[in-house]
């Protein structure tokens, strides 16, 4: 189901109600936004009885400046009471990220990972999720933002997307760091446990021996069969 599934929460339930009636044994995930799984959350425990067996939420950050820049409709406390509120349906979130964009800090991205790990969240995250940079096509409201026009460079026409640089050096560096151990580490066949280690061991996100410790114990998460981002 799209992003807008819980647009309309009587007609999302209808529809779960009518495949489980007719198909009982089919489960089903849903993508929905932050903003609707903390403002209808209510509905969330019939969907899981329904069959629902994840919710894809964008969450892309937690610093609220990010967060507003990219008019997500979300703030940071939201995304812990939409966990919240899924994890008393019994419903797993598995939260999508954009950890790289012209406003984010080191801080930031620590924050997210610090965030995964003590959330319980490691295997709800795609590894390639920590390192995607955000994408400004032609027409996007932040094409012609004030606060990206500062970082905005050429228009890559074959990617169909601007090119921007961040103020930061060290984030770009970072960001293609991040792209290059996450995509070695999927050839190498690494779980998505460890890769999140070398990755916070990469960004200098230290993890007490406890921590690692249930990193490593965590269980998986229901999950497409391929990593999904948009």
């Amino acid at each position: 189901a799209d992003p807008d599934f819980l647009n309309g929460p009587t007609h999302a339930l209808r529809v779960a109600r009518a495949l489980n009636e007719t198909f009982p044994d089919v489960t089903f995930d849903f993508t929905a936004k932050i903003e609707h799984l903390v403002e209808r959350g209510e509905v969330l425990q019939e969907l899981v009885a329904c069959g629902a067996t994840f919710v894809v939420s964008a969450v892309e950050a937690l610093s609220d400046r990010v967060l507003q820049t990219l008019d997500k409709g979300h703030g940071r406390e939201d995304v812990g009471e939409a966990l919240r509120r899924c994890r008393e349906a019994g419903l797993p979130m598995r939260p999508t990220w954009v950890p790289f964009t012209p406003w984010s800090t080191m801080a930031d991205f620590r924050e997210i990972l610090e965030f995964v790990g003590g959330q319980g969240l490691v295997t709800h995250v795609d590894p390639v999720q920590y390192s995607i940079r955000l994408l400004v096509p032609p027409g996007s409201l932040l094409e012609n933002h004030a606060g990206f026009m500062p970082h905005r460079r050429e228009l890559d026409r074959e990617a169909l997307s601007w090119n921007w640089v961040h103020p930061d050096p060290e984030m770009d560096v970072l960001q293609r760091d991040v792209a290059q151990l996450v995509e070695n580490a999927a050839g190498a066949g690494h779980s998505g446990t460890e890769t999140f280690l070398h990755v916070a061991e990469l960004a200098g996100v230290s993890l007490t021996p406890d921590q690692v410790a249930v990193t490593i114990a965590g269980r998986a998460a229901p999950r497409l069969t391929e990593d999904w981002f948009c």
